[in-house]
C-alpha cells in the first residue's frame, strides 16, 4: 500500500497531519457498533424480528408525531407496534437524530441533550419521552438507533461498549489507538477540528453540541459518533470486512 499524507493536523500552529495522526470518526463509529451487535447475533444473544422492547423496555409507550395543533401543541399518536431489531439496525425504527432542527422532531431531539446524558440507560430513558418522526417500519430516516445498539451491546454483555469493542474487535484487530477517547499520552497526536462558518465564509474551530469532549472516558459512549481513530486502524478494520469478517488469522465474525 502507499500512503501519503497531506494537510495540517491543526492550522493555528501549522502542524502537518502524520500517518498516526488521531481523528474524531464521529459516524465512521457506527460501522463498529454494527460489528458488535453482530458478534452478539452470532452468539445468539438476539434475533432480527423480535420486539427491540424485549431489551429496551423503556420504549413499550412510544408516541409518534402527526403534526400540530391550533394552539401550538404537538398532535402525537401512539405507536402500532414496537420497533424491531431488524429495524433499529436499519434506521427504520421511526426514531429522529437532531443534527437538524428544521423540523419539530428533531429539534426536540437536539433541545433534549439526550445525546449528553449521564450514562446509556439515560439515553433511552430520555429517547423514550421524544416522538418518533414516522409510525416504526414506514421509513429509513438517519437517527439514535445506532446508540440504542451500543445500549444493546452494554445490556447483553455486561460489559460497557468501550469495553467490550476494546476485547471483542480493537485488541484482536490491533488498533492500537482505536477508543471513546485520547489519552494524554497521544494528545499531541490529535488533530484539532474545525467547521465552515457560512456568515465569515471561513474556515473556524468547531464549537457546538457535536463537538465531544475526547479528553476523557465518557460515561455514556456515543455508538452512533463518539470514537477516535487513526487511518491505519480504521483501514484494518475496513479490511477484515473487506476479507468476509477475518483478518491476518483473526476472525471478528462469519462471512
Amino acid at each position: 500500500v502507499h500512503q501519503s499524507i497531506y494537510g495540517k493536523a491543526d492550522l493555528a500552529t501549522g502542524a502537518p497531519l502524520k500517518e498516526d495522526t488521531i481523528y474524531r470518526m464521529y459516524s465512521q463509529t457506527k460501522p463498529v457498533t454494527g460489528v458488535a451487535m453482530m458478534i452478539l447475533y452470532e452468539e445468539g444473544r438476539w434475533k432480527l424480528d423480535e420486539p427491540v422492547t424485549k431489551y429496551v423496555p423503556e420504549f413499550k409507550n412510544l408516541q409518534v408525531y402527526k403534526g400540530i395543533d391550533d394552539k401550538g401543541q404537538p398532535i402525537l399518536e401512539p405507536i402500532k407496534r414496537p420497533p424491531t431489531m431488524r429495524e433499529i439496525m436499519s434506521h427504520t425504527g421511526g426514531f429522529a437524530y437532531g443534527l437538524t432542527t428544521d423540523n419539530p422532531v428533531d429539534k426536540a431531539y437536539r433541545d433534549s441533550g439526550l445525546l449528553g446524558s449521564k450514562d446509556l440507560h439515560e439515553v433511552m430513558v430520555e429517547a423514550s419521552k421524544l416522538p418518533l418522526a414516522t409510525q416504526t417500519g414506514e421509513a429509513w430516516r438517519y437517527s439514535i438507533s445506532v446508540d440504542i445498539q451500543g445500549y444493546i451491546v452494554e445490556k447483553l454483555s455486561g460489559q460497557s461498549l468501550p469495553d467490550f469493542m476494546e476485547s471483542r474487535i480493537f485488541k484482536p484487530l490491533g488498533m492500537k489507538d482505536t477508543a471513546f477517547y485520547v489519552p494524554e499520552a497521544k494528545r499531541a497526536r490529535q488533530a484539532s477540528l474545525y467547521m465552515y462558518d457560512r456568515e465569515k465564509g471561513a474556515v473556524v474551530p468547531a464549537e457546538g453540541f457535536m463537538v465531544l469532549d475526547v479528553s476523557k472516558p465518557p460515561t455514556a459512549a456515543n455508538g452512533g459518533g463518539g470514537l477516535v481513530s487513526t487511518l491505519g486502524d480504521y483501514a484494518r478494520f475496513a479490511q477484515m470486512l473487506g476479507n468476509g469478517g477475518e483478518l491476518d488469522g483473526v476472525r471478528i465474525l462469519a462471512p
